[in-house]
């Protein structure tokens, strides 16, 4: 296998799985922060949600880091797989992101019609806040995600690793 390093490119492929590691440990370990964070449960408060919704947004920068890193070593190393599968989450959670943003904008709707009037203003730019950085992340991810799928649809397939012999002539008839 040939990657954009040339010569280099064996030594990196052999640092190119614990890569992959490192970039799964940057996704996987904030959102376990935050499922961890948020204990109990209580999905019918609209509080709850609001709070959990605001603290997810903070929670979201190290991920990307993750998918960028995975991304990165995909690209050099040429793995057209797990580029498209990059491609397809990013597309996932862009549409997750943007549906936690519609849900938390009814969240603000509701606790400002039902705060006390000196907390109104706070609330509503908590949740705006939370729903730019949820945006903004959103927006990151569909372009890595049509990056990724650039990338993958540009690289060449995979060549075997024996050449085919040349056919020589003709057959006769």
């Amino acid at each position: 296998m040939t990657s954009v390093l040339g010569p280099y490119g064996a030594p990196f492929r052999k640092i190119s799985g614990p890569l992959y590691l490192i970039s799964a440990l940057l996704v996987l370990l904030p959102i376990i922060d935050f499922l961890t964070s948020i204990v109990p449960y209580f999905p019918g408060s609209t509080k709850w949600r609001f709070a959990s919704s605001s603290l997810f947004a903070g929670f979201l920068l190290t991920p990307l880091l993750g998918v960028a890193l995975a991304m990165l070593v995909a690209g050099i190393m040429q793995h057209r797989l797990v580029l498209r599968w990059l491609g397809f989450l990013c597309f996932a959670v862009a549409l997750m992101l943007l549906a936690i943003c519609a849900l938390l904008a009814l969240d603000v709707l509701e606790l400002r019609a039902t705060a006390e009037p000196d907390v109104k203003m706070a609330i509503v730019l908590s949740g705006s806040r939370a729903i730019l950085k949820n945006m903004i992340m959103a927006a990151s991810l569909v372009l890595i995600g049509l990056g990724c799928r650039g990338a993958g649809n540009s690289m060449e397939p995979p060549r075997s690793a024996t050449p085919m012999a040349p056919i020589v002539g003709s057959p006769r008839r």
